[in-house]
């Protein structure tokens, strides 16, 4: 059960398979065993110890693939980080996580010379640079190449941390889940058992690695023996040509990837005719586009309802989805499922209440945070925070959401993160953020602001500065000026009552 190891028996059954290709080149699960022994290797020479933390930020790559396997067969917890974020977010997560190196894609270098100087004058020496030739003795390859083709001798744990997975959670502000070997292996059995995979399988998941389940996926394949193809950054007509060419079965998408694969000029379903089982998560599918996907691709469309915290959780078929509309599905094999009130009792079939998971893949709490760890479990219940409700066939139905998430593409957007940069522009009094429907990305941040007595601000002069204090996709799409914000008697901004409006004719509200 420890995810590192699984490569010896791919290397020994299937050596000859292409284990990994990227950018037209591939590397065999003989050679990817090879590469990721040295790195583990090279990275025990190089003075890191099993329980360290080493972050990584950049792009997609075979890089980030083999590291992840290396510092897993090390016992070192890998920490993504979100490339998108400004300097000042990358830093907060690297002190919080107490990181011992970092490496990264060479364009995000100049990330480091914007963060606290005491900070990146500790990780100077401790950077590796993902690169085929840039970043001299600190480069990639060139360590990798120092280190000895031998299974390291670091003795393992099933609950040793894996990786810490930085997830806003219910309350707002960043955490990091602690996901260790046991969660992800098992998960990917349920996953594997679930959905019929096995060696023959070739998987392209397009989302970046630092979010969960597209590397989780990608991850799966090669440990089962396959072939996962890497896409830099996703593209529609790219990830189409690369479907086709290489005679892609499986993969995982965020509806907003379907919608534009399906408007992409050169979609024809005779380009995507290898595709056995097609995953849709990260925000749920409008029925509409549900439809479309299962006509144009065909009865290949599985949506799953899963989290950083718990893995896979409630998943649906192809078949399910024609008669059980908005329904996320019923749990996976051992996974338990229970609607509670605000008490904490268990309410009948069809009732609305907070879900709340039992799981064998379940997280390890987070990270430097006992508070909001215990504040997330009912005995051995946890809750991700959302609403839902459970039908006499035990499928489960996602209704609201018991904070104010924002999904977006895919991504999930806290908005005090937004609120906390807006609120120290000079001019604004009050501001409240919430999501307004989309049809191209399921719903988009829309900031409602109070300006302070004799000021004033335009749309553009906000867009500018949202441009230069937050990451692209924390940004509102637009803007709403008001003279106040309702409150509560105790002050608490009534964010139901801004929202409604924009939701009335939705068909879901999550």
């Amino acid at each position: 059960m420890i995810l590192g190891k699984s490569l010896t028996h791919t290397a020994m059954h299937y050596p000859d398979k292409p284990a990994i290709i990227f950018e037209g080149q591939s590397w065999t699960h003989r050679e990817l065993l090879s590469r990721v022994q040295k790195m583990a290797n090279a990275l025990t020479a190089a003075g890191y110890a099993q329980g360290d933390r080493i972050a990584v930020l950049g792009r997609n790559s075979h890089w980030y693939l083999e590291l992840s396997f290396a510092l897993a067969l090390n016992g070192i917890c890998m920490v993504p980080i979100n490339h998108r974020l400004k300097p000042a977010e990358v830093a907060m997560r690297l002190t919080h996580a107490e990181v011992s190196g970092i490496f990264l894609d060479p364009e995000f270098e100049a990330v480091l010379a914007e963060i606290p100087a005491v900070l990146a004058r500790a990780l100077a020496p401790r950077t590796i640079i993902m690169h085929a030739i840039e970043g001299g003795a600190r480069n990639y390859e060139r360590i990798m190449e120092s280190g000895e083709d031998t299974p390291p001798n670091t003795i393992v744990s099933p609950e040793d941390p894996l990786y810490l997975g930085y997830t806003s959670g219910t309350t707002g502000r960043a955490k990091a889940a602690i996901v260790s070997h046991r969660a992800i292996v098992v998960g990917m059995l349920y996953k594997t058992l679930q959905y019929r995979f096995d060696e023959t399988g070739v998987s392209l998941n397009p989302g970046y690695f630092w979010h969960s389940a597209p590397r989780d996926f990608a991850q799966l394949q090669i440990y089962l023996g396959g072939t996962t193809v890497v896409m830099r950054e996703f593209d529609a007509e790219e990830c189409l040509s690369l479907i086709e060419r290489h005679g892609v079965t499986t993969g995982f998408y965020v509806p907003t990837m379907f919608s534009m694969m399906l408007e992409a000029p050169g979609f024809d379903r005779s380009r995507t005719a290898s595709m056995q089982t097609l995953i849709s998560g990260g925000a749920p599918l409008p029925t509409g586009l549900k439809n479309d996907v299962l006509e144009k691709f065909g009865a290949v469309l599985h949506e799953f309802y899963a989290a950083t915290e718990t893995r896979i959780i409630a998943t649906i078929t192809p078949e399910e989805l024609r008669h059980k509309t908005r329904s996320v599905g019923r749990p996976v094999r051992d996974v338990e499922v229970r609607i509670m009130d605000t008490e904490g009792r268990t309410l009948p079939m069809g009732e609305t209440g907070e879900i709340y998971i039992r799981t064998p893949t379940l997280f390890s709490g987070y990270y430097n945070d006992p508070e909001k760890t215990a504040a997330a479990f009912q005995g051995d219940w946890f809750s991700l925070g959302d609403m839902g409700r459970l039908d006499d066939d035990g499928y489960l139905y996602l209704v609201d959401r018991r904070t104010d998430m924002v999904i977006s593409g895919g991504e999930n957007i806290y908005p005090s993160e937004v609120e906390d940069v807006l609120q120290q522009h000079p001019a604004i009094s009050d501001v409240a953020v919430i999501g307004v429907p989309d049809p191209k990305w399921g719903e988009t941040l829309k900031a409602i602001i109070c300006l302070r007595p004799g000021q004033s601000l335009s749309e553009q002069e906000l867009r500018d500065y949202c441009a230069a204090n937050m990451a692209d996709y924390l940004k509102p799409r637009s803007y709403e000026f008001v003279d106040e914000l309702p409150r509560n008697p105790t002050g608490k901004i009534l964010k139901r009552v801004l929202r409604d409006p924009y939701w009335a004719s939705a068909e879901t509200k999550v």
